[in-house]
């Protein structure tokens, strides 16, 4: 018979050899134990190394959550500053539609050019209900949606607004500066300081002692003395007329030309432009005149007019 012949099972001894004169201890472990330890520990620090990752990313996302609400934070004080200033901003232009009201009063073209639902805070949304008391926050401290709903709505409207003032206004100026330059073209100041010898009207000729319409007023004053434009206009004509002596015609425009007689001497020239005011020429005696004086007629619509009607200072 043959003898069976026993395999040696392979294994490994692990010696634990002490610094001290301790015992010697000795442990066999199989081979597969042993690679079952080997995939043990392999998985534990795979395990270990994949725990580590997931702190890890947990730690960085909780490091941007934080860094997302401080920004969170930063912006909501931010819009709840917007929403301050848009306040501030409405009221200012609420006192700037006012402040147009008076000055469409004062320029005689009405107290508005809006309607009434064009008016601000009456066609904008919800009359500018951006009050601190009215924002409301959820519970995660975020503002909410109809709250941002809100503002982009008023910042709409303002844009609309801004472009509905500088409409009104750019008409208003308009009308204004016309009215600026019909009362720089209206002759309402006295050419000259003095007393009136003949007023405007029917009266009898001190030549010819014929009655007869005077189309002027006569302003006696020193000889020599400075003659201001009445109004603003061109010069169309300087020289000799006649019984008018030395005299001055401007065309004031709108309408009006006044003409200036019996001067001492003409110190514009024709084609010149001259402001209300300018001095012009010097009273004297020339032409068909018994002394020194100005006269002064006033044409509106080729027709004269009583200078007197338009005069806005009173003659010393």
């Amino acid at each position: 018979m043959r003898k069976k012949i026993k395999r040696e099972k392979k294994a490994f001894t692990l010696m634990l050899i002490p610094h001290s004169r301790g015992k010697v201890r000795q442990i066999t472990i199989s081979r597969s134990g042993f690679f079952l330890i080997l995939l043990g520990v392999a998985v534990f620090f795979a395990l270990l190394s994949s725990s580590i990752n997931d702190y890890r990313q947990v730690r960085s996302k909780e490091a941007r959550l934080h860094k997302l609400e401080r920004v969170n934070k930063a912006q909501e004080e931010k819009i709840l500053s917007l929403v301050q200033e848009i306040e501030g901003f409405s009221e200012k232009m609420e006192e700037l539609k006012e402040l147009e009201d008076k000055l469409r009063i004062i320029a005689g073209v009405g107290g508005g050019s809006e309607t009434e639902e064009e008016k601000l805070g009456k066609g904008g949304p919800e009359n500018y209900l951006l009050l601190e008391k009215e924002i409301e926050l959820e519970k995660g401290g975020s503002l909410s949606t109809n709250l941002v709903g809100k503002i982009e709505e008023n910042v709409v409207f303002l844009k609309n607004e801004i472009k509905r003032r500088e409409k009104s206004l750019g008409e208003l100026e308009e009308v204004i500066r016309e009215k600026i330059d019909l009362f720089a073209s209206t002759p309402n100041i006295f050419p000259v300081q003095g007393w009136i010898s003949s007023g405007y009207g029917w009266r009898r000729n001190p030549f010819t002692k014929k009655k007869e319409f005077h189309q002027a007023i006569d302003i006696v004053a020193p000889w020599g003395t400075e003659i201001k434009a009445a109004a603003q206009g061109k010069v169309i004509f300087t020289g000799w007329g006649g019984a008018y002596g030395l005299m001055i015609r401007i065309n004031d425009g709108h309408g009006y030309y006044t003409v200036y007689g019996h001067l001492s001497h003409i110190l514009v020239k024709k084609g010149q432009w001259v402001k209300k005011g300018d001095i012009i020429g010097r009273v004297g005696s020339s032409g068909r005149s018994t002394g020194p004086h100005l006269h002064f007629e006033v044409w509106f619509n080729e027709k004269t007019v009583n200078p007197l009607n338009l005069m806005v200072e009173p003659l010393g």
